[in-house]
């Protein structure tokens, strides 16, 4: 059975704040909390309720939930998140939220601090995903550790990936921190992503856009073969399906769409200048189409000052 959202099992908004997250799981945990409700249910109902506040009450994590949902690039969900199967004592929940009065164990097994690395990829890897191995400051010493990470393809400037304990050792026995890799994407010479379409502007003459030609565009799959209609115009965008990047969580992929820029010839010749000259002449008796016309027609508004 699939998970529920969080953000559903606690009933609070995506946009919910801290305090709105803390106040729902405090009123789901003391309806369901196993030492105060016996009904067949309330144990499970705790526990998803339990592990969705410890998701969506750390930035981190709730930040990776909302870019990754349950199963992150790495498909190692978010249940190492909160330990759920620890239901706690009921006076742990007060603690928890209200102080309590009692002091904590200090030999109880405590969590290890998480780790942050900051990753950079150009263009291509960031599209197509890599393994690589990363060097971590070793605790407590001068040394270093190496830890091999997975990139998914897809992934983009500023996700991260979460690898589950490879952070700071825990106390007293308790569990290793996380490591949190950010990514970074350096920007291209051609390219440019949003989300996982990829866009690109391609020159073409005058020529071919006014008798329409057939083109090689680049993509990050190949090149590929573009028709380019007669009459085509400045500015003018065509799709390639399939050939943007691929969705990080593995929905397809995106679009690349290139927009053509009409170049303006320079540094003509004689004998190309007698035939622009001649074209001109001529399209001066030639009748306009329907989007000619109108365009003139607020140019010459224009100039009257209509």
């Amino acid at each position: 059975m699939s998970k529920r959202d969080y953000y559903e099992v606690l009933g609070v908004s995506k946009d919910a704040s801290k305090d709105e997250v803390k106040k729902a799981y405090r009123k789901l945990a003391r309806k369901y909390h196993p030492d105060v409700n016996k009904e067949d249910g309330a144990a499970d109902k705790f526990k998803e309720a339990k592990e969705a506040y410890e998701v969506l009450s750390d930035d981190q994590k709730r930040a990776q939930y909302d870019q990754f949902g349950h199963n992150g690039p790495q498909s190692q969900g978010f249940g190492g998140f909160g330990g759920a199967q620890d239901f706690g004592g009921f006076e742990d929940i007060f603690d928890m939220f209200f102080g309590g009065g009692r002091r904590r164990d200090p030999n109880a097994p405590r969590k290890g601090a998480d780790l942050q690395y900051r990753m950079i990829l150009n263009f291509e890897e960031a599209i197509f995903g890599k393994e690589t191995d990363i060097q971590i400051p070793k605790e407590g010493s001068s040394g270093t550790r190496k830890i091999h990470v997975n990139i998914p393809a897809g992934i983009d400037h500023g996700q991260q990936i979460r690898v589950a304990g490879q952070g700071e050792a825990g106390a007293n026995g308790g569990p290793a921190g996380d490591l949190y890799v950010v990514v970074q994407v350096r920007t291209h010479e051609f390219y440019q992503r949003e989300g996982d379409h990829i866009f690109c502007e391609m020159p073409v003459t005058f020529t071919q856009a006014s008798l329409g030609d057939e083109i090689e565009v680049p993509t990050v799959h190949g090149k590929v073969k573009l028709k380019i209609p007669a009459g085509t115009q400045n500015g003018k965008t065509f799709r390639l399906k399939g050939k943007g990047a691929p969705n990080v969580r593995g929905y397809g992929h995106g679009d690349q769409l290139v927009k053509i820029h009409v170049v303006t010839p320079t540094n003509l010749n004689s004998r190309q200048k007698e035939l622009l000259r001649e074209f001109n002449e001529i399209s001066k008796n030639e009748p306009l189409d329907e989007h000619e016309n109108s365009f003139f027609q607020r140019v010459k508004r224009a100039f009257k000052g209509e």
